[in-house]
């Protein structure tokens, strides 16, 4: 619904559903393309978790969580902009944050 397209086809009225976006400046846009790309970052994790796609590991083989923490901030830095407490939205989820770090520090 954000590719250029689509949005122009419904009236370019979509980017109210983040009131709180930061504003578009001459050095970064947050137009309707900023958000349909960071849609598509948050689409990539979902498609990796449905065909059971690791998503703490790097190439070449190694753990990395790096990939999972980027995804997961993501989705709550877009929460943020629409105005949901994404805390409480994924209650039960939040130790996503707590898992990685805990497992980067095994690492070390």
């Amino acid at each position: 619904m954000f590719s250029n397209i689509q949005y122009l086809l419904t009236g370019q009225v979509l980017l109210k559903a983040f009131p709180y976006k930061p504003k578009s400046t001459k050095q970064q846009r947050f137009d309707n393309t900023y958000v349909f790309g960071e849609l598509d970052y948050i689409n990539n994790l979902r498609n990796r978790i449905a065909h059971h796609e690791p998503i703490c590991f790097g190439n070449p083989v190694c753990i990395d969580t790096s990939y999972a923490k980027n995804r997961y901030n993501r989705i709550m830095t877009l929460f943020g902009w629409m105005g949901i407490d994404g805390a409480s939205l994924l209650y039960g989820l939040g130790h996503i944050s707590n898992a990685c770090d805990q497992i980067d520090k095994l690492l070390q």
